[in-house]
């Protein structure tokens, strides 16, 4: 799989048109600590199993475990890394959203996307829909979150 696209256009940007069926691109490897993620549950998704250390030992994980949507959040910071390049206008959702496997405290993570479909806009010519499939894995292949997302991206027009 290829780490970090090649942009054809003299900006960098990688419009509808030259996005390949099929492309696969791997994020780099990321991994947080307890604290990073204690912090942010507190803010954001205050339960016990994501704030408190103690209380998350009789959890049905046994220990802190990543809030859903720090996990999303970093999803979307590794995704942009590989994927930032695509000349985006919006993201139309997201399905098939799973967590399947927590992601624990110092697990190194990584983002891999797989472009599954690929259409011109029947509406709008200066515009293609995009299907990508995510998936956030870690280092024993593990699944910690996947989904499908279908997009519109930008056509060159002249």
């Amino acid at each position: 799989m290829a780490s970090t696209p090649d942009a054809s256009h003299s900006n960098m940007e990688r419009y509808f048109d030259d996005l390949v069926l099929g492309e696969k691109f791997e994020s780099r490897w990321f991994s947080a600590d307890e604290i990073e993620m204690i912090e942010f549950a507190r803010q954001f998704d205050p339960q016990y199993f994501h704030i408190d250390p103690d209380k998350a030992k009789s959890s049905p994980f046994g220990q802190i475990v990543a809030s859903g949507t720090y996990t999303f959040a970093i999803w979307n910071k590794l995704n942009l890394e590989v994927n930032g390049d695509i000349a985006w206008i919006a993201g139309l959702g997201f399905n098939d959203f799973k967590f399947p496997n927590p992601f624990l405290p110092g697990t190194p993570i990584q983002s891999t996307s797989h472009l599954i479909s690929k259409r011109e806009s029947k509406k709008n010519l200066q515009r293609g829909l995009v299907i990508h499939e995510y998936t956030v894995k870690d280092k024993e292949g593990g699944i910690i979150f996947e989904c499908t997302c279908p997009a519109l991206v930008a056509r060159v027009t002249e």
